[in-house]
């Protein structure tokens, strides 16, 4: 993967230097993701996401605007230590080796101790999903945006592939909401990379069936919302799937 062609040569400069300082902590490593925080004048949490063995995607919370020294740092550490993706591949062989009973008191155990767990069981099952936990959840994450660009790259798209889509519409509002905030609060990388995700999503409603639902979201941003950043997007949104001159003139 040739991922130093994202990065200024000043960046990967310093980033090796960060790396050779030790100052990489790996959170979470898998094939489709890193989540880690690097020690610089602060602790900066940064999340990259991998498709098809490239990089799909890379945030740091630092206040560079672009692809910073933090994440060339977090690619050195991924470089030189293989072993954060040579993850067990004997868990089938594993769950045949265990007796049913045994699995479902494991299991239980798990569910009674990690309500996320729990609940991505639940949207896994097509079980009844609690609208509350996800809701709440979301809103928790907002302290951290990381955590945000984490929610939305897991609970949402797997809510949006097993078709809650009454719940992401709910989920979404949230996120332009918060989308304000990091906006006042010039914070305009998480900005940009929350603002990029929800068009993605948009699209992604629109063409799993949510026509209407997605145009009637986009509108309701559209009409009501007075931050020019966001109005921009989300009208650019409606003009490849609607007819943005029809909404304007129908409004009037």
């Amino acid at each position: 993967m040739n991922w130093k062609k994202h990065f200024s040569q000043q960046i990967l400069e310093r980033g090796q230097n960060y790396y050779e300082l030790d100052a990489v902590e790996i959170i979470n490593a898998t094939n489709d993701h890193i989540d880690a925080n690097v020690r610089g004048y602060d602790f900066y949490n940064l999340r990259i996401t991998f498709k098809d063995n490239q990089i799909a995607s890379m945030y740091c919370s630092c206040p560079y605007e672009g692809n910073c020294k933090h994440l060339a740092t977090t690619l050195y550490y991924a470089d030189n230590h293989p072993e954060l993706f040579n993850h067990n591949h004997d868990v089938e062989k594993i769950l045949n080796s265990v007796s049913e009973e045994d699995l479902r008191k494991f299991v239980l155990q798990e569910f009674l101790n990690d309500d996320n767990l729990f609940n991505r069981f639940k949207v896994f099952t097509d079980s009844k999903i609690d609208d509350d936990f996800y809701i709440n959840k979301l809103k928790k994450s907002f302290s951290n945006s990381v955590n945000v660009i984490k929610f939305i790259d897991e609970d949402l798209d797997s809510l949006i592939e097993h078709e809650q889509y009454n719940l992401v519409f709910t989920l979404c509002d949230l996120l332009v909401a918060y989308l304000e905030e990091l906006y006042d609060e010039h914070n305009w990388n998480a900005f940009d990379n929350i603002l990029y995700k929800l068009d993605d999503i948009m699209m992604e409603l629109f063409n799993s069936g949510q026509e209407n639902k997605t145009l009637e979201f986009l509108a309701n941003i559209i009409l009501n919302n007075h931050n020019l950043d966001i109005l921009e997007r989300f009208t650019d949104i409606y003009s490849r799937i609607g007819d943005v001159e029809k909404l304007f003139e129908d409004s009037r």
